[in-house]
């Protein structure tokens, strides 16, 4: 079931950056390190220049090869690092410190670069991945829920069921199901641990459906204020296409849209066509959605979908009653 083979080869990709061959390595042990140089673990640097070109889910899967040969025995990797490592995308600043944990008799004393965690774990709740082990994607969410914020868990959570249990718009229920089973099953197990009340919580909003992190996040921020909301709800579009707006506001006529910046940046995602292309292209829909169905389309971004006092003012902007305000 873990999907596997995108990130094997990320780390790949950095493991032969690091330890080319045929060039100088860019992954050095110094104790005198060549000026300029960033270090991503006690004694191991790499240079400005090609930690600068890396984006920050790979600066943290450099700083985590890095503890990984370092290292004088197996470490497990976990909370944010397992999350990187497992190829799960998350709401979290990724160029903070790596995560290993030590279980229940090891140290957590902490340092630069590295945070350690003594919790039980069991051999049942790691993984290997392309060499590295790290916490299995089931016990992964319980250390988010107790160690992060509600927003990275829930996001972690959406993420790995969408790459599992979804494939385009068709979601195998059988399969999301018997899941569901397990990890409440583990939840049961893991009475008492910190994380498994809110981690019990959080899933009952966790979806498959849901596009991305920014509409992971958009989702909890409507779950505090109040509002039951529909995912994903296709709507018929001209020429036989479906819309599909993200959310559907239940008992008022409204849609909202999560459109992050990278939408209108990323050349993978504009597929060859300029910003300007892509925002009239979205306004054709958003006529489109209006005229069709009489509903408003209410457009925010990461600002919003982070923070439920900015969604309140975003939606109130447009007269949006709320039914549970932020104060």
């Amino acid at each position: 079931m873990l999907e596997t083979m995108h990130i094997s080869e990320r780390i790949s990709q950095v493991w032969n950056e690091l330890t080319r061959q045929n060039s100088r390595p860019q992954l050095t042990v110094a104790r005198h390190p060549a000026p300029g140089s960033i270090r991503v673990h006690y004694g191991w640097y790499v240079s400005r220049e090609f930690w600068q070109s890396l984006r920050p889910e790979d600066q943290h899967l450099t700083r985590m090869i890095a503890i990984h040969r370092a290292a004088k025995s197996q470490l497990v990797f976990s909370h944010l690092s397992a999350a990187v490592l497992l190829g799960i995308p998350v709401h979290a600043d990724l160029r903070k410190a790596a995560h290993i944990t030590t279980g229940s008799k090891g140290s957590c004393r902490p340092s630069k670069g590295l945070i350690r965690h003594a919790r039980p774990l069991t051999a049942l709740e790691t993984v290997n991945v392309h060499g590295l082990r790290c916490t299995s994607p089931e016990r992964t969410l319980l250390d988010l829920c107790a160690a992060e914020t509600p927003e990275t868990a829930l996001s972690f959570a959406d993420s790995y069921m969408r790459a599992n249990f979804r494939v385009g718009r068709a979601v195998d229920e059988e399969q999301l199901h018997i899941w569901r089973d397990h990890i409440a099953h583990s939840l049961t197990l893991a009475r008492g641990m910190r994380g498994t009340r809110i981690a019990t919580q959080l899933l009952t909003l966790a979806d498959p459906r849901k596009d991305s992190v920014l509409e992971s996040i958009s989702h909890l921020q409507l779950h505090r204020l109040g509002f039951e909301v529909e995912l994903q709800v296709p709507v018929a579009g001209p020429h036989g296409r479906t819309y599909y707006a993200d959310f559907k506001f239940r008992g008022l006529p409204l849609f909202g849209e999560c459109d992050g910046k990278v939408k209108y940046t990323n050349p993978a995602l504009l597929q060859g066509r300029s910003a300007g292309e892509q925002v009239y292209r979205d306004k054709r829909r958003d006529d489109w959605l209006q005229g069709s169905t009489d509903n408003k389309v209410i457009h925010w971004g990461y600002p919003e979908g982070a923070n439920p006092l900015a969604m309140t003012q975003r939606l109130q902007a447009f007269n949006v009653p709320i039914p549970q305000p932020p104060w």
